[in-house]
């Protein structure tokens, strides 16, 4: 098996609110409220402003990603973690996906939880929207699933079965501490708006700690 080379992002709404959304991208706001009538949210939320709140951080067409951390198990058997993160999105892909070329090369699958489903997703979308070319190993349109350079946890740890894990579950099942007490993804659009920074970027990096420590025990790694 190659070896994992771990990674986790972190993503907030564009706008700290619709308010500001509407001043600044009357266009965007615009499809956000479509959104918002069509998925019939007023049944869930108070009103579009809450929804957005709520909802700008999931969708890659409304949100930005604040912060990408990654990690390995180096030949000493260390974990070795670093992020790329702040204000500016286009720079925090684009020095990924640099990072990301110079490790094709090497013996690495990419790794995380739900990576196909969300991260890797939004880090392709923001590559396209900014016109930087994908590293291959990132890269999976068109390939065939031997060619995919990828491990994705959920999956493998799903299996055949039924239903699907939480990260917390997967991680409680194995023994291993929460990477969710000291927030948890809900929380960094708030975060980030309040110049909490610092914090989500020591969040994404205990997930990627918690990523390791689960293939250590699934992957025998």
């Amino acid at each position: 098996m190659r070896d994992l080379f771990f990674f986790d992002i972190e993503t907030r709404g564009a706008y700290k609110d619709f308010n500001m959304f509407k001043l600044n991208d009357p266009r965007g706001s615009e499809l956000f409220e479509k959104k918002y009538q069509k998925y019939d949210w007023s049944s869930k939320y108070a009103d579009v402003y809450e929804a957005y709140e709520e909802n700008s951080c999931i969708f890659s067409s409304y949100g930005e990603i604040c912060c990408i951390s990654f990690g390995f198990i180096d030949n000493d058997g260390n974990n070795k973690i670093s992020s790329y993160y702040g204000d500016n999105e286009k720079e925090i892909v684009n020095s990924f996906n640099n990072l990301l070329k110079k490790i094709e090369s090497k013996n690495f699958n990419l790794s995380g939880f739900r990576i196909l489903y969300f991260d890797i997703i939004w880090i392709l979308h923001k590559l396209h929207k900014y016109g930087i070319e994908p590293a291959n190993i990132i890269y999976t349109y068109d390939k065939k699933p031997w060619d995919m350079r990828i491990t994705d946890m959920s999956d493998d740890w799903k299996g055949k079965f039924a239903l699907s894990n939480t990260f917390d579950e997967l991680l409680y099942e194995l023994g291993i501490n929460s990477s969710k007490d000291i927030m948890d993804g809900s929380k960094v659009h708030e975060y980030y708006w309040n110049g909490r920074i610092e914090d989500i970027k020591i969040y994404c990096e205990t997930d990627v700690e918690a990523s390791i420590e689960a293939s250590k025990k699934i992957y025998k790694k």
